[in-house]
C-alpha cells in the first residue's frame, strides 16, 4: 500500500488530525482541523474517500463512523518525496537538494545540519 501514496493538500491535513487523535469521526477530524473550516460532510465525504484508498479504516460505532490511519506519517511522507523527486527531477535528488540551495529553501545552519547528517550515513 505504501508505494504511491498520493494525497492532496486537505486529504493529507485530515489524515493528520487522525494521526494526532489515534482514530475519530468526522466530528473529531472537523473540530481538530487547525486551518481548515469544512462542513462536517465534506469531511465525511473526504474520509470515505481516503479509506476507498485505503488510506484509513472504518467503523460504525453507536450512530457514527470512526476512522482510523492504517498508513504511518513516514510512509506517507516517503511516498510523495520519491514521488515529487521523480516528476519534477527525473528522479534526481541531488537536483532537488541544489534546488532548495538556489532557492533559499535551506540556509547555511539547514546545510549543516544536512552535511552532518550524511557524514553519519542519513541516520
Amino acid at each position: 500500500m505504501t508505494a504511491n501514496i498520493k494525497l492532496s493538500d486537505q486529504q493529507y491535513q485530515l489524515v493528520q488530525a487522525l494521526w494526532r487523535l489515534g482514530e475519530g469521526s468526522a466530528k473529531d477530524v472537523q473540530q481538530n482541523l487547525h486551518s481548515m473550516d469544512l462542513a462536517h460532510t465534506t469531511v465525511g465525504t473526504i474520509l470515505s474517500r481516503l479509506e476507498k484508498k485505503g488510506v484509513l479504516a472504518s467503523e460504525t460505532r453507536g450512530r457514527e463512523r470512526v476512522y482510523r490511519p492504517l498508513i504511518s506519517e513516514s510512509d506517507v511522507k516517503r511516498s510523495m518525496v520519491s514521488s515529487l523527486v521523480s516528476t519534477l527531477f527525473k528522479g534526481d535528488s541531488k537536483a532537488l537538494l541544489a534546488h532548495l540551495v538556489h532557492e533559499g529553501e535551506i540556509d547555511g545552519d539547514e546545510l549543516k545540519d544536512i552535511k552532518q547528517l550524511i557524514d553519519q550515513g542519513g541516520k
